[in-house]
C-alpha cells in the first residue's frame, strides 16, 4: 500500500457535512484532506442553461436500462439531472428479506447539495427531548442550547431567506431577509391563519441559490491554503492502531488507478452520508474493533430511521415561477410554505401514534401548478438497520450495504391521519382534484406497474425514498448502547467523528440538513481547537 503524506483530519465527504467540518477545521489552522468518491463538476457542461426535456416513460425506462434502475424512481431525477445521481450496476446495495428501501445516492464534489432543494429549518427543544415527553426511545444528549449557536453560524455564512413566525417548534433563524412567495401563496397563509389557527404556517426558509455550483464552505476552506481535496477516492475503511484501537488514517481505492492507498492522519470525520458512513464503520475491523469500528454496543446500523412523506399535488391555470425559469437548477424555489408539526406538541394527542409530522409546498409555483407533502418522523427502531453483505461487492471490492427498513404500526397510524390532513386541506381550500397518477390512460398503467417501487399500500414513499435517512450511528450517553458521545465521536475510537444524520438520535419532522451543517461546523471547530493544544 502506497502510504500518502500525514494530515490533521481527514474528511471522507464533500457534501453538507463534510465541507462544513472542512471550512471549521482549515480555517482553525488544521492540515486537511478531503476525500470524495466521486468527481469534480464542471459548472458549464454539467449544469447546461437550456432546461432538458421533462421526465417521462421513455427516458426513465432508458436510464433504468442504462444501469440507474433505483436512480430513475426519485422525484428529483430527470434528464437534466441523471448525471448527478450514481450508476445503480457500481453502487449495489441489498435489501433485508421482504423489506424494500430506495437509496438515492450522488458521488460528486459537492454530493446531494447539487439536488437539495434548501430547506433550512432548526430543530427545537421540543423534538430534540421528544423521548422525554412521550417515554419512547432516547433524547438526544445534546440541547437546543448547544445547537444555536452553530445553526446560526451556518445562517449567516450561507444566507438563508425566511421570515420570523414565533412559532414554539420551529425556532426563528438568523434570516437575511423573506423568502419570496406567490400571490396564490399569500392568499393561501392568510386563509390558513384564519381557518387553521391551531396549525401556524410560514413562508418557508430556503438557503440561498449556489449559481457557481460550489458549495461555499468548500470555497472557504480552499482559501485556507491548508485544504487539499482529491476526488475519485472510494474510501473502503478507517485504519486503527491494534493496542489503542484509535484511527491512524483511511485506506481508499483510486477510482482513476484503482490502486489501494493509504492515508495518514490525526482525526478522520465520517461525513459521506448515513448509510456510506455505516457502512465505511462496519468495514473497519481491526483488533480492538472485530465487530466494525465503533461497535462495541452492537447498535452500530441499527436505528435506522427516515422520513415518512405522503404527497398531493394538482394543476393551475397560472405559474408565476419565482426562479425556476431563470435557473432549471435552481431547487430551492419549488418550496413556498411550511407548517410544522401540529400533533403531539409536548404531549400525546390519543391519535394512536407518536411524534408530529410537518407540511410542506407551494401554490402558483411550478409545473404543474400545486403541491403538498407531509413529512413525519420515523421512530428509531433496532430492527430497521444497515449491514454489510458478506455475498455482494461494488465495482472496486468493497463489500455493499444491506438495508433493512420497515414501517411500524406507529408509521402507518400516522400515515392515516396525513391522508385525512391533506384531503382536508385540498377540500378546505379548495386546491384542484389530486392528479398523481391520474393524469391519463399510460400513467394509470405506469403506476399501476410502478407503485410498488415507489408507494406503500397506504400511499406514503417507500422508506428511503425522502432521502432524509438518519441513524445507525446514533449519539448518546452511554457507551454500552450509543456508538457516538455528544460531541460525535465514536465512544470507542475518540478521534474518529461521524457528523452526518447517521449521528441523529432521531429525526423529527424537519428537513434535516441544517442540523447536519450546524453538527458538522460544530465538531469542525472542536477539532481544530484540540489540534491546536497538541
Amino acid at each position: 500500500m502506497t502510504m500518502a503524506p500525514e494530515y490533521d483530519v481527514i474528511v471522507v465527504g464533500s457534501g453538507a457535512a463534510g465541507g462544513w467540518v472542512a471550512k471549521e477545521a482549515a480555517e482553525g489552522g488544521c492540515r486537511t484532506l478531503m476525500l470524495e468518491a466521486g468527481r469534480v463538476l464542471d459548472p458549464k457542461a454539467d449544469f447546461p442553461a437550456a432546461e432538458a426535456p421533462r421526465p417521462n416513460l421513455a427516458n426513465r425506462v432508458k436510464a433504468m436500462v442504462s444501469g440507474q434502475h433505483v436512480q430513475a424512481r426519485c422525484m428529483s431525477f430527470k434528464p437534466a439531472t441523471a448525471h448527478l445521481f450514481i450508476n445503480d450496476r457500481q453502487n449495489p446495495y441489498t435489501t433485508g428479506a421482504g423489506t424494500r428501501f430506495n437509496w438515492y445516492r450522488s458521488r460528486q464534489v459537492g454530493g446531494r447539495l447539487h439536488l437539495w432543494g434548501r430547506n433550512a429549518v432548526r430543530v427545537s427543544e421540543q423534538d430534540l427531548k421528544a423521548a422525554d415527553i412521550d417515554g419512547f426511545g432516547d433524547s438526544w444528549p445534546i440541547s437546543y442550547t448547544d445547537l444555536a449557536p452553530w445553526y446560526s453560524r451556518v445562517e449567516r455564512f450561507l444566507g438563508v431567506a425566511g421570515e420570523p413566525a414565533g412559532i414554539v417548534n420551529l425556532p426563528d433563524g438568523d434570516f437575511s431577509g423573506p423568502n419570496p412567495v406567490t400571490t396564490a401563496e399569500r392568499r393561501l397563509l392568510d386563509q390558513l391563519a384564519e381557518k387553521w389557527p391551531d396549525r401556524p404556517a410560514t413562508t418557508s426558509r430556503i438557503i440561498h441559490h449556489m449559481p457557481d455550483r460550489q458549495p461555499p464552505p468548500l470555497t472557504a476552506a480552499s482559501a485556507t491554503g491548508r485544504f487539499e481535496l482529491r476526488s475519485g477516492a472510494v474510501v473502503s475503511r478507517v485504519e486503527t492502531d491494534p493496542q489503542s484501537g484509535l484511527a491512524t488514517g483511511v485506506t481508499y481505492v483510486d477510482d482513476a488507478t484503482r490502486q489501494t492507498v493509504t492515508v495518514a492522519a490525526r482525526v478522520v470525520v465520517l461525513a459521506a452520508s448515513t448509510i456510506e458512513s455505516v457502512r465505511i464503520l462496519l468495514n473497519s475491523q481491526g483488533a480492538r474493533h472485530p465487530r466494525g469500528l465503533g461497535n462495541s454496543s452492537g447498535n452500530l446500523g441499527r436505528y435506522l430511521a427516515d422520513h415518512l412523506v405522503v404527497r398531493r399535488a394538482g394543476r393551475m391555470p397560472e405559474i408565476e415561477g419565482l426562479g425556476r425559469e431563470v435557473d432549471p437548477y435552481d431547487f430551492g424555489a419549488n418550496t413556498g410554505i411550511f407548517i410544522p408539526s401540529f400533533r403531539n406538541r409536548g404531549r400525546n394527542d390519543g391519535l394512536g401514534f407518536l411524534r408530529g409530522y410537518s407540511i410542506m409546498g407551494c401554490v402558483g409555483r411550478i409545473e404543474p401548478g400545486w403541491y403538498f407533502m407531509t413529512i413525519g418522523e420515523v421512530l428509531p427502531r433496532a430492527e430497521n438497520r444497515i449491514e454489510l453483505d458478506p455475498e455482494k461487492r461494488d465495482a472496486w471490492g468493497i463489500p455493499v450495504a444491506r438495508v433493512t427498513m420497515e414501517y411500524s404500526d406507529n408509521e402507518r397510524a400516522m400515515v392515516r391521519d396525513m391522508n385525512q390532513t391533506l384531503d382536508d386541506l385540498c377540500r378546505t381550500f379548495g386546491l384542484p382534484a389530486n392528479i398523481l397518477g391520474k393524469e391519463g390512460l399510460l400513467s394509470r398503467v405506469v403506476y399501476g406497474i410502478a407503485g410498488r417501487l415507489l408507494f406503500t399500500s397506504d400511499g406514503a414513499l417507500v422508506p428511503g425514498s425522502s432521502i432524509h435517512e438518519s441513524g445507525g450511528a446514533c449519539m448518546g450517553t452511554d457507551p454500552s448502547r450509543h456508538v457516538l458521545n455528544a460531541d460525535n465521536q465514536v465512544f470507542d475510537a475518540p478521534n474518529v467523528y461521524v457528523t452526518d444524520s447517521a449521528a441523529f438520535t432521531t429525526n423529527p419532522f424537519q428537513n434535516p440538513a441544517l442540523t447536519i451543517m450546524a453538527l458538522s461546523a460544530r465538531a469542525g471547530h472542536r477539532i481544530a481547537t484540540e489540534t491546536k493544544a497538541l
